[in-house]
C-alpha cells in the first residue's frame, strides 16, 4: 500500500530547527528508504513550508509509526500532517499507465 503525507510547517519560519536536526532526518532517511517512494521538501517562493512523503508499507498503522519517528516530526516541525492511501495509476514514475481492472 502507498501512504501520502502533506507535512505542513508550524506558521513561524521553522529553517533553523530544520537545520538543527538535518542531520539526524537525513539519517532516517537513509534508514528507512527502503520504504521511501518520494520525498522531499514543499517550497513557497523558495522557502520550505513543509514535507511530502509517499511510503510504501503493509498498512497505513505501519506507514505512521515510520514517518512519526522521522527527527523533524519528533522535532513538532509540522503543524499539521494529512495522511492519505495512495494510488499511483499514471506517470512516469510507474512506467505510463497502470490503471485498475
Amino acid at each position: 500500500m502507498l501512504v501520502q503525507f502533506n507535512c505542513i510547517d508550524h506558521p513561524s519560519s521553522m529553517q533553523n530547527i530544520r537545520l538543527e536536526h538535518l542531520g539526524a532526518h537525513l539519517a532516517w532517511v537513509e534508514e528507512n528508504m527502503a520504504n521511501i517512494c518520494v520525498a522531499g521538501p514543499l517550497k513557497d517562493n523558495g522557502e520550505i513550508v513543509g514535507s511530502l512523503y509517499v511510503l510504501a508499507t503493509e498498512g497505513i498503522d505501519e506507514a505512521k509509526a515510520i514517518l512519526f519517528s522521522d527527527p523533524y516530526y519528533l522535532a513538532n516541525i509540522w503543524q499539521t500532517v494529512t495522511i492519505h492511501e495512495f494510488n499511483a495509476y499514471a506517470g512516469n514514475w510507474v512506467g505510463g499507465k497502470n490503471w485498475p481492472t
